[in-house]
């Protein structure tokens, strides 16, 4: 991926102005330009799930709502910043998408989303929904990852296990879960 160029980004979730990781697109090496509101062309199930209370999109086009959010030019120095933060492609997927920025304007950006995910998450997730906020009436607050060793120390949650499916006990998937917890509580010292 070339650093020089730019490009769109979708969020729909705690990256949003106002949300937990918000500053991870302002406050984080490389460039960014906020282009505006918008909603997904296609309708996609935006749900809240796991003991984290993470928004997930899945990728069932046509299923659920147009989803709100907003879109955001980036360099290549940021996209990696995002691709690292939604840990793409093992986690979330990042694909291309159509994007209404207003009633007679559109364009294309990255989203991520979910292209797994175990066979029941709908039965612990929250029901579908346009727009996500932390602090919606869903309420299920998000844990920020920094927080999440300190709140869950000695905890064998496997994160990846639980969204995905399989063996939660797989102590590979337990290490990498762990390993990516510390990670993320280091950054944020």
């Amino acid at each position: 991926m070339s650093l020089g160029l730019l490009f769109r980004v979708f969020v729909y979730g705690t990256l949003k102005r106002g949300e937990p990781n918000a500053d991870v697109i302002t406050n984080t090496a490389g460039r960014y330009r906020f282009i505006g509101e918008g909603r997904t062309k296609v309708p996609y199930p935006l749900i809240v799930a796991s003991r984290y209370n993470i928004p997930f999109v899945l990728n069932e086009p046509g299923k659920g709502y147009q989803v709100e959010g907003e879109v955001y030019e980036v360099d290549g120095v940021k996209l990696n910043i995002l691709d690292k933060l939604e840990d793409y492609p093992e986690f979330y997927w990042r694909q291309e998408e159509e994007i209404l920025l207003s009633a007679t304007s559109e364009t294309t950006a990255w989203m991520y989303l979910l292209r797994n995910w175990r066979p029941n998450i709908y039965e612990t997730a929250t029901p579908m929904m346009s727009n996500y906020s932390s602090n919606g009436a869903h309420g299920r607050k998000y844990v920020s990852r920094y927080l999440r060793s300190k709140e869950f120390p000695n905890d064998n949650y496997d994160l990846y296990a639980d969204i995905l499916g399989g063996d939660s006990k797989n102590p590979a998937t337990l290490a990498a879960s762990r390993l990516k917890a510390l990670e993320d509580a280091k950054s944020q010292s």
